[in-house]
């Protein structure tokens, strides 16, 4: 080993062992080369950069990257749904009131009272044309209507039933005559104290 080489490992352990006490800051000094030699000596580890006045800073913590908490996802959409209002349905122009009172094709051209206060037909006789309707309403019970007399071809039959058969207040007969001619009729309980009726069909 020759002297120059011995010279520098020298220096380079001195240095280390002032790096190590330092003068009680913490700050180390810098060596000259032992040799007074140009520029081929080894700088020592601890020399500061050119222009720094000190040693060389250890790594700064906050120089290492931070993890930066990803924000969560944000939903899009609400949790509930708005209700989509609903149209209240619309009532059909065609009303089923408009089909009402169609159980005949015909007005009644005569309504006839069934013992209204007496024991008569009310009006007793009348007359109308071919294709008319009458109607006979039930204002007290026990009664019926049953045909004396009518024309050949004629299918009006009074109420259903015989002659024992009655009704009671509030019902209803409906008849549309299409057999000209004189028509005789009667309740059957009360044919005997004069609840008769008749009437003419007219072409």
């Amino acid at each position: 080993m020759d002297r120059r080489q011995l010279l520098r490992t020298g220096a380079a352990a001195l240095a280390a062992a002032l790096a190590g006490c330092g003068d009680g800051d913490g700050t180390a000094t810098e060596e000259p080369p032992a040799d007074g030699g140009g520029g081929d000596s080894t700088p020592s580890p601890t020399t500061a950069p050119a222009g720094g006045g000190g040693t060389t800073a250890p790594p700064d913590e906050t120089s290492r990257p931070e993890s930066t908490p990803t924000a969560s996802a944000t939903p899009t959409g609400t949790s509930e749904t708005t209700p989509t209002a609903t149209a209240a349905p619309t009532a059909s122009p065609t009303s089923t009131a408009a089909t009402t009172s169609t159980a005949t094709p015909r007005q009644a051209a005569q309504v006839v009272a069934v013992a209204d206060g007496a024991l008569a037909f009310d009006p007793e006789s009348f007359e109308i044309s071919t294709g008319e309707t009458v109607v006979w309403v039930w204002h007290s019970s026990g009664h019926n209507v049953r045909p004396e007399s009518t024309p050949s071809g004629s299918d009006f039959s009074g109420t259903a039933g015989g002659d024992d058969d009655l009704y009671d207040e509030g019902h209803t007969l409906s008849h549309t005559f299409e057999v000209a001619g004189e028509y005789e009729y009667y309740c059957n309980p009360h044919r005997s104290v004069g609840m008769t009726g008749s009437f003419t069909v007219a072409e």
